[in-house]
């Protein structure tokens, strides 16, 4: 199982939450509400245009900007992830970063260079370059976030300047939530031992824009010692927001304890325990046995689904639907009543990868095809596990707009083509060979990164250039 692949990356996401501490803001992609669009299209959910061939494509090579450069991951990649490059969309601006690979790989020893993050608009101009900036994020695609030293500031991505922000540190591994107009965060707390296990960490509250304390200094500072936040940590669906948590235990398997912090003022209201290699998908608690092998769903004390296999991979990392569904091995099952919704063993078990797109109408499965030698993949409707198509695949979820899958079909050895597909046929409408991209980066196993959407472009990530295409008809 490959890192890349759909279970290798669920396992691994799951590794660095604390052995399955997951909680996100509520699973469920909602263009109406502040971050709750899809991060996969670029916020805008209107892309559907990409189905038609682009009128230009151009590259910007990362030496030309900085030079020895290459294109780095906007944020640092932990011990279990591959550090491919990428960006993030905001607005029409692609959003990424360029470090100078000639000196870091001079002195490897020394401490890592800070990287120069650059502003690309949809036609390939670079509209302006800071340094100083670190991780960034755009909870929605509007905004965009990145932390300046011991500050996150809001950073405008037509310019690339910024004001004072805030004195917070985010928590290495969690990403900040953007729910009615504030931003939700995991931080460090001042003063901590940042090399302690579990990391010590709290929840903030700042004002989406102006970055103030909507709480009086972070919450749970007391209540959380002790524990570890899992990655993300943050649940933000019901009306408190609640924090997943957990303690190591001589077994390795996590301890979970989910708290509840009042909206209002960040004051713990209650907490409850949720058991060893646990996490809440709200209203279930899902226990996962060590080793991923086995899966069990709980309503409050009372077990409803107990099994054993590979569960999907998600882009929201929820493993069950807001209506409670849950795919296991080849089978979709239904935790309100245990029984299986529909079963396609005939496309394999775990040993292909199975994952939902990200709205959840489709299944999509991934699997090598030994006479074709190439990545196949069959995507099937999600309501009642019949095929809808079988086309080329790569083990990497696509970026997805209305009408269409955009991914890299790749062979990781010399073979790496932009497609855009038709989600109801399945029918290639237009690709566009990026090999040269692919080779730049695949002697250290890094594939580009992408595509990213916006409403009027598509981009892609090498190590060393930028690949974009635009002027979509329609």
């Amino acid at each position: 199982m490959s890192p890349a692949s759909p279970t290798g990356r669920l396992a691994a996401a799951l590794l660095v939450a604390g052995l399955g501490l997951v909680a996100c803001d509520g699973g469920r992609p909602d263009p109406d509400r502040p971050g709750g669009s899809d991060p996969s299209t670029g916020g805008s959910g209107s892309a559907a245009a990409v189905l038609h061939e682009p009128a230009s494509t151009w590259e910007l090579r990362a030496d030309t900007v900085v030079p020895g450069g290459k294109f780095v991951p906007l944020a640092p990649a932990g011990d279990d992830e591959v550090p491919q490059p990428g960006g993030v969309v905001v607005g029409e601006v692609l959003v990424a970063a360029i470090t100078d690979q000639a000196q870091d790989d001079a002195d490897p020893g020394a401490r890592p260079v800070t990287p120069l993050l650059v502003g690309v608009s949809a036609e390939g101009k670079v509209l302006w370059k800071q340094e100083g900036y670190g991780g960034c994020w755009t909870p929605d695609h509007a905004a965009l976030y990145c932390t300046r030293g011991d500050a996150l500031v809001r950073v405008d991505a037509a310019t690339g300047g910024s004001g004072a922000g805030a004195d917070v540190r985010v928590a290495p591994g969690s990403t900040p939530i953007l729910d009615d107009g504030v931003l939700y965060l995991v931080v460090t707390p001042e003063g901590t031992d940042e090399s302690a296990y579990p990391p010590p960490f709290a929840v903030a509250a700042l004002d989406a824009t102006s970055l103030k304390d909507v709480w009086t200094g972070p919450g749970g500072l007391a209540e959380l010692r002790g524990y570890g936040a899992g990655s993300p940590a943050l649940d933000l669906s019901g009306d408190d927001v609640s924090v997943a948590a957990w303690k190591d235990t001589p077994s390795g398997q996590a301890d979970a304890t989910q708290f509840e912090l009042d909206r209002a003022s960040g004051k713990v209201l209650g907490s409850a325990h949720l058991g060893k290699s646990s996490f809440f998908e709200r209203p279930w608690t899902v226990h996962r046995g060590f080793g991923d092998d086995k899966l069990e769903v709980l309503l409050g004390d009372e077990v409803l689904l107990k099994l054993s296999g590979q569960a999907w991979d998600t882009q929201d990392s929820r493993l069950t639907t807001t209506e409670g569904r849950l795919g296991v091995g080849s089978t979709l099952y239904d935790v309100t009543t245990g029984k299986a919704v529909w079963e396609r063993p005939d496309l394999g078990d775990e040993l292909s990868g199975w994952r939902w797109t990200s709205d959840r109408t489709q299944v999509a499965v991934t699997g090598f095809d030994a006479k074709k030698g190439t990545m196949v993949t069959t995507y099937l409707d999600a309501e009642t596990g019949k095929t809808l198509w079988s086309g080329p695949g790569t083990e990497i979820a696509p970026s997805e707009t209305p009408d269409a899958f955009l991914q890299v079909a790749t062979d990781y050895a010399k073979s790496w083509v932009v497609q855009a597909l038709d989600r109801t046929s399945g029918e290639v409408a237009w690709s566009h060979d990026v090999s040269a991209l692919g080779k730049e980066g695949y002697d250290d196993g890094i594939s580009p990164g992408g595509p990213y959407v916006s409403d009027e472009a598509v981009w892609v990530v090498g190590a060393g250039t930028l690949a974009g295409f635009t002027g979509f008809p329609g």
